[in-house]
């Protein structure tokens, strides 16, 4: 015997209700860390969402940015792949809270939908981000140095790199200042 839905006025908003709560504070904040068994447990059953062994696995699988908006927000998108629609057993209700499994579902798209393109740049920045430091750790890697010098003759300072053969040298034994002419210190 299906269980009746309570009266609306009995029922608080639907925003308030503990999932929707922890699942808009799961988007707005874009870290899936927070996410609470309950979500965990309506998203396996009712959105399409397998169980990736527990809810660690779960938080592991969508926790970088790409894998956050190109996966995990996708489900609630209706022109994409991952999108579980509402069936008719969704229209039962949910625990005691007075609304539908379809109604959360709902609730829950909508709130995808209103965060969605900032989801989709922010994970692009993070990307980038991520790219860039690569890079300059990269750059800082392999990024051959110069040699700083000072000259007390004339006060200039400047940085130069000595190549000798199309190779690096750094074994010589007196090097002049290339304004003055005179010796200089390497350091």
């Amino acid at each position: 015997m299906q269980m009746e839905l309570m009266k609306a006025s009995d029922r608080k908003p639907i925003g308030k209700l503990p999932v929707v709560r922890n699942f808009r504070q799961i988007i707005e904040s874009r870290d899936i860390s927070l996410m609470n068994k309950e979500v965990y447990q309506f998203l396996n059953l009712y959105c399409g969402f397998i169980a990736h062994y527990n809810i660690n696995g779960f938080k592991a699988t969508y926790r970088r940015p790409e894998s956050f908006a190109g996966v995990f927000i996708r489900h609630f998108d209706c022109e994409h792949r991952y999108f579980n629609g509402t069936y008719p057993c969704h229209e039962e209700p949910y625990r005691e809270t007075g609304y539908t499994k379809a109604d959360i579902k709902r609730e829950l798209t909508c709130i995808v939908e209103l965060h969605k393109e900032l989801i989709t740049r922010w994970a692009e920045q993070r990307q980038r981000d991520e790219r860039h430091n690569i890079y300059l750790n990269l750059k800082k890697e392999f990024e051959t140095q110069g040699f700083k010098l000072n000259c007390e003759a004339c006060g200039n300072e400047y940085e130069v790199r000595v190549l000798k053969e199309g190779e690096d040298f750094n074994d010589f034994g007196i090097i002049c200042c290339l304004f003055c002419g005179q010796q200089i210190k390497l350091y």
